[in-house]
């Protein structure tokens, strides 16, 4: 008889624990799909020869993420158009030239203190960009694009992101942007 009872109580246990679980992997803490639009400041990060002068520009930026409801992590598609200008000064001659790029990349990022009025992201992104290579403009090409990122989301929605673009020489930088995403909701 004692035996039953043991038995009748692990299985109870065992029963509970497994709903539990099961509740809580089933439970949808957020939305499985959310899109973002953000816009911020992009700065050169690399010297060019005689284009040392870089003046901070724009980036634009739009992600689609797909949220994991098992674990704190995204995975999406980056889109990201870039554009800043450089100016060099020899002798009496000075001149301006526009460098722009435009980034299609994979992104991921693990989301730290979900629930919260704020989460704290790090994250990567991996892809191609299309820039021009040269000061003046006339040879464009793709190049390999990899992009660390660190940020915080704020009401579920608001997010402030710090990334860094590394492709070609001419056009590394850095991007402070602010991004609003739909969909999504809390974590």
């Amino acid at each position: 008889m004692k035996r039953f009872w043991v038995i009748l109580l692990g299985l109870t246990t065992l029963s509970t624990a497994t709903a539990s679980a099961q509740s809580y992997l089933t439970k949808r803490t957020v939305g499985a799909v959310e899109v973002e639009l953000g816009v911020g400041l992009a700065t050169a990060a690399n010297k060019i020869g005689e284009f040392g002068k870089a003046r901070q520009g724009v980036e634009v930026n739009a992600e689609v993420r797909y949220n994991f409801h098992q674990a704190p992590i995204d995975l999406g598609l980056h889109f990201g158009l870039c554009s800043f200008t450089r100016s060099s000064q020899v002798g009496n001659f000075a001149s301006k030239h526009n460098f722009d790029s435009q980034s299609l990349m994979i992104v991921s990022d693990y989301n730290f203190f979900q629930g919260r009025m704020a989460s704290l992201f790090v994250g990567a992104g991996a892809g191609v960009a299309w820039n021009n290579l040269n000061a003046d403009g006339t040879k464009s090409g793709f190049n390999a694009c990899v992009m660390p990122r660190i940020g915080v989301e704020l009401s579920n929605h608001v997010h402030i992101t710090a990334a860094y673009k590394f492709y070609e020489r001419a056009n590394n930088h850095l991007v402070l942007s602010v991004g609003f995403a739909f969909g999504g909701g809390a974590r």
